[in-house]
């Protein structure tokens, strides 16, 4: 059964540091407004394996073609950081834990 996004990020940045983890540098996700109130989840497409699903209020995000690398530390470590952009500024920062589908 496909995922019906509410939004698709193709556009993004992805930093990697072995003390920090994933960091993803993306425009604005009006999905993520709430964040800190309810947080946001993710866990890998089972149509696509490169592919992040993000739960966010209930909202699914859908971030596109990720490396495997990159992947497969965010859910060793459990989290993924987004730094959500706007005119090359961070305005805002926002974790997304991972949580296996059951």
């Amino acid at each position: 059964m496909a995922i019906q996004a509410h939004e698709i990020i193709t556009e993004y940045e992805v930093l990697f540091g072995a003390r920090t983890g994933v960091t993803v540098m993306v425009p604005v996700v009006s999905a993520f407004d709430g964040s800190a109130e309810k947080p946001i989840s993710f866990d890998i497409s089972p149509e696509n394996p490169r592919d992040i699903i993000i739960n966010a209020n209930n909202k699914p995000v859908v971030l596109k073609g990720m490396k495997k690398d990159h992947l497969d530390a965010a859910v060793s470590r459990g989290f993924i950081m987004f730094y959500e952009m706007k005119d090359d500024e961070i305005v805002r920062s926002t974790l997304c834990n991972y949580q296996k589908k059951q």
